[in-house]
């Protein structure tokens, strides 16, 4: 985890790139940089990578739905992956799952210091899933992920809103990797290749304050993202093709575990244990 000296500066994000607040929500969304145009929707993303079958369960279980961290940074990262991984698990109706997912959804609001919004929120998650209402969790799971984002706004802390992005995007994209590279088709690789949402992600990790920036933990996340990016589109402006899509999976996967795993308190990755570390990729 990052400790007491990232945590100064991850402390300092609260009050970087603040405008001036304006009269209501919208124009402070806009104000912030976190409205409709400039923002990739976390529902259309997340439908997109669902789309990509089956679903990979034995990954999603994989993330651990009970990790704290000591940082707003690493907090937000699974928080939006855990939102990824509750829509998922709609698709291959888990009702339990999605259950488990909106209490640790819950736990990590109050470490952002949000709850009072998700508890009411996931009262609702919890009755469709006493109901089988997939829809209806999925529905509930981007309206969670929405509320989070506008409390962040209303603290104007717009920065951890992009990480909760981020987060999700993330997720869902390593989770629709590995799918697409084990039974590869153009048209499930096509949708891999979301150049302008990777783009827009880069450039919210370029914002992040320079001290933090300067971190391996932060360079890594950015250079590997930049690796994703210069996968998504060939020369020719094809589909990525299956040896690409392989490689994608492999830097995803190595994106995720970044950026949820343990870092020291000058911004280090850390060496995973062997009962942590993640799998080999498959051939």
């Amino acid at each position: 985890m990052i400790s007491r000296h990232l945590i100064v500066v991850f402390a300092v994000l609260g009050g970087m790139g603040m405008l001036r607040a304006q009269e209501g929500d919208d124009h402070m969304k806009e104000e912030l940089g976190v409205n409709d145009i400039t923002a990739p929707s976390i529902a259309q993303i997340l439908k997109d990578f669902s789309m990509l079958r089956p679903i990979p369960l034995e990954l999603i279980s994989s993330n651990d739905r009970d990790a704290v961290y000591d940082n707003r940074l690493q907090t937000s990262f699974h928080f939006g992956s855990l939102v990824a991984d509750g829509f998922m698990l709609t698709i291959a109706e888990r009702a339990q799952d999605v259950e488990d997912v909106g209490r640790a959804l819950i736990r990590e609001s109050r470490a952002l210091g949000v709850s009072d919004r998700l508890t009411r929120r996931s009262k609702v998650l919890f009755e469709y899933c006493g109901k089988g209402n997939w829809q209806g969790m999925r529905e509930e799971l981007i309206r969670t992920q929405g509320d989070v984002e506008k409390s962040m706004v209303d603290l104007r802390d717009e920065q951890i809103a992009h990480m909760i992005s981020l987060g999700g995007w993330m997720r869902g994209f390593q989770l629709a990797a590995n799918t697409t590279a084990t039974a590869y088709s153009a048209d499930k690789a096509k949708i891999l290749g979301q150049a302008d949402v990777m783009d827009y992600y880069i450039d919210r990790l370029e914002t992040l304050h320079p001290r933090l920036k300067k971190t391996e933990f932060v360079s890594a996340l950015t250079a590997k993202l930049k690796e994703l990016r210069t996968l998504a589109t060939g020369p020719d402006g094809n589909a990525p093709s299956e040896a690409e899509v392989k490689k994608m999976r492999d830097v995803s996967n190595q994106l995720e575990e970044i950026a949820l795993g343990p870092v020291d308190s000058e911004g280090k990755i850390l060496p995973k244990t062997p009962a942590t570390a993640a799998p080999p990729p498959t051939p």
